[in-house]
């Protein structure tokens, strides 16, 4: 009886692979190791990117095994093939999602990897130059440390000066374009915050972010990133001139949400969430104004303008750049992108 029941069994076995394998009659299903033999992977990865939501199994039975149909193959290959062009995640997920268009996302990867080849460009040369001085150098003096070290120590010292450079360049670019003259010290100083944190502060950049900082101060110099600049400025100063909250309590709460939206990434929440519709309403509050009605219609399409006028060139390109400079900044980025996917999303429900 044993040895027929484990026949029977086996047999049901087949057959549910059967069944797992056609849905339909066009239909077939692969299991997560064939899939990943497809696409010369690994089953971890097929998994990880079922897990973070960026690739989901077409079929999960009920011992939790994943199976995958032609198109969700299709779309691992896609992914794979991106991630060995250098994409990022989270823009894979945008380009899937429709969020961002094939266009656009080649455009930037196009310009990221321009960048690094700019920087490897530099970081040659800067090595050319070193071992220029020691071939110059005589072997038999050893009277001195070899010029090279001393070539090195001062590379050191620009790098150490490259912070203090980096403020001064930026309080001279705000005083040239008279950007957000008309709002009291303390509230230009909240709307600097995260940059002065993240792009000002450190004091130590590899080459490639010298090269992304380099661009970035063209950027900033370009008279049409100073109209763009001084197009969305208005909501800010609604803010600092008819302020609701105190400075440092205004920052409080923005750090605050910004803590929250960082939650929601790592849950994979969607904007339309309660979660992220609970965040969207505080931030609401946050950007209102004491002339105007708190999560009134008005604000949020004052919100939804402001969001547009972020969308130009230029600022993209300032937005990968001081991603470069700072992995802490394209975090922001991408919780701040989330934010205004779910004020989007609030508005289209009205």
């Amino acid at each position: 009886m044993t040895e027929v029941k484990f026949m029977q069994h086996k047999q049901n076995e087949l057959s549910k692979m059967q069944t797992l394998k056609q849905e339909t009659a066009d239909t077939v299903l692969f299991s997560i190791g064939e899939t990943a033999q497809m696409i010369d992977s690994t089953v971890k990865t097929v998994r990880y990117y079922d897990e973070i939501q960026l690739v989901k199994a077409s079929f999960v039975n009920n011992r939790g095994y994943r199976f995958y149909t032609t198109e969700a193959i299709w779309r691992l290959q896609l992914v794979k093939t991106l991630r060995e062009l250098r994409f990022g995640i989270d823009d894979i997920k945008k380009l899937l999602s429709g969020e961002i268009s094939m266009e656009t996302s080649l455009d930037w990867q196009i310009e990221t990897l321009q960048t690094e080849v700019q920087a490897l460009n530099g970081m040659i040369a800067i090595l050319n130059h070193a071992r220029s001085i020691v071939n110059d150098y005589s072997k038999d003096s050893k009277t001195n440390p070899s010029p090279f070290l001393s070539h090195i120590h001062e590379l050191v010292h620009i790098q150490k000066q490259n912070q203090q450079n980096r403020q001064q360049f930026i309080l001279t670019k705000i005083e040239e374009i008279g950007f957000m003259s008309d709002i009291p010290a303390e509230w230009q100083d909240a709307f600097f915050h995260y940059f002065n944190k993240y792009i000002l502060h450190p004091e130590n950049l590899s080459a490639k972010q010298l090269m992304a900082w380099k661009e970035l101060k063209e950027l900033i110099s370009s008279p049409e990133f100073i109209a763009d600049l001084q197009s969305v400025e208005f909501l800010f100063v609604n803010i600092a001139q008819h302020p609701i909250y105190e400075t440092k309590e205004w920052v409080r709460l923005m750090q605050s949400i910004q803590k929250r939206l960082s939650t929601a990434l790592r849950n994979n929440y969607e904007p339309h969430s309660s979660y992220v519709q609970a965040v969207v309403d505080d931030a609401i509050q946050l950007y209102s104004h004491s002339n105007a009605a708190s999560n009134s219609q008005e604000i949020l399409h004052m919100i939804e303008i402001h969001i547009d006028k972020l969308e130009t060139k230029n600022f993209k390109r300032s937005v990968m750049l001081c991603s470069i400079l700072s992995p802490e900044f394209e975090q922001l980025s991408q919780r701040d992108s989330l934010l205004f996917r779910g004020l989007r999303w609030k508005l289209q429900q009205i």
